[in-house]
């Protein structure tokens, strides 16, 4: 092999060595305890011609082997260079965006599998630039809780999303997403509930949804917050059920109205029985402690008559809506409401 090529190979069996050995358990006070790390690689000259600049793309390489592919070792490559130009371009765009005019939302539906009926419409945030064009939500959002124009980004959103409530039926809520960074003071808490109140929207009628890696970040803060969100009359949903390590330990620990099951279960529930057996149990987990439990991501008809099967009641995905801009939303509830009464009829 090229002297290049050995090295490369050679950084990345000594990583993976390093990493491989931070992964194995160990003792501590008489409990087995686990860990893993991620290393991120670079290069000089390749890389950089400073230590600093070497650093930043070892830090880069880092990012990205903890964004996709924790537990192992990653060399910085063009690719990496490559993202981290477009972070920057982002980053600087959304800086200097017009977030009222630039920023919208689409609305999916959260429907009663048993009756078909609507019962709420989840609002996601989705970014137009003059410059970048539409801009992916996973993409600008992620880089907004960086640098914190989140706070901004959560703001405007969610005068947008209250603004569309009045218009819908009375018996359907709003689920809104928000990020750690919004509940990490009381003071920032307090700012949601003052954008509620001041909208009319009465807040039985507002659901905030938080992941558990948002939770994770400062248990004490967020459960302060959402304390608080919670005690204001909003409801409060614990997002992406499943995808962490400790989601139980939070369940009864905050003050939680509902839980949603990650889509990642509903790809195979109709033909795996694990993914079955876990969607079940949070279902009976969900029903025990007097907790709405909806499911994600279903997309065909198989999958919503075996959550349907298991007790599902509440659910959301592509099967009955894709996200819809606003002004279509009263349509999709006229005809989703036709469907109803005639299958009511037709039963």
């Amino acid at each position: 092999l090229p002297s290049r090529s050995r090295f490369v190979l050679g950084q990345l069996e000594l990583g993976q060595r390093i990493c491989d050995a931070l992964s194995q358990p160990y003792r501590v006070a008489g409990n087995i305890a686990e860990l893993s790390g991620t290393i991120g690689w670079a290069a000089f000259p390749d890389a950089g011609n400073t230590v600093t600049q070497v650093f930043e793309r070892a830090d880069a390489a880092l990012y990205v082997g903890k964004e996709g592919r924790r537990g192992t070792a990653v060399i910085f490559s063009t690719e990496h260079e490559t993202r981290i130009r477009r972070s920057s371009l982002v980053t600087q765009e959304l800086r200097h965006a017009e977030l009222e005019s630039e920023l919208f939302l689409e609305f999916q539906p959260i429907s009663d599998v048993v009756t078909r009926r609507t019962i709420g419409l989840e609002a996601l945030g989705r970014w137009h630039n003059p410059r970048l064009g539409a801009v992916k939500p996973e993409e600008f959002i992620r880089i907004a809780e960086r640098t914190e124009i989140i706070l901004r980004i959560t703001e405007v959103l969610l005068h947008k999303a209250l603004a569309e409530v009045p218009h819908w039926p009375a018996e359907l809520y709003l689920s809104f997403n928000l990020s750690a960074i919004d509940i990490s003071t009381s003071a920032r808490a307090r700012r949601l509930i003052d954008i509620v109140s001041a909208s009319g929207v009465p807040p039985h009628r507002v659901s905030f949804e938080i992941t558990e890696t948002a939770v994770t970040r400062d248990f004490e803060q967020a459960r302060s917050a959402l304390t608080m969100i919670k005690q204001a009359g909003c409801r409060v949903s614990l997002d992406d059920f499943g995808t962490g390590y400790s989601s139980l330990s939070y369940v009864h620990r905050l003050p939680f109205d509902s839980i949603k099951i990650d889509r990642s279960f509903m790809t195979d529930v109709d033909s795996n029985s694990a993914s079955k057996k876990i969607v079940k149990s949070v279902l009976d987990l969900c029903k025990n402690l007097g907790l709405e439990c909806v499911v994600e991501g279903l997309e065909t008809s198989s999958q919503a008559e075996v959550v349907k099967a298991l007790g599902a009641r509440a659910v959301q995905g592509y099967l009955f809506s894709p996200p819809m801009r606003s002004g279509a939303v009263s349509g999709y509830l006229q005809a989703a409401l036709a469907q109803s009464q005639a299958n009511d009829a037709a039963s």
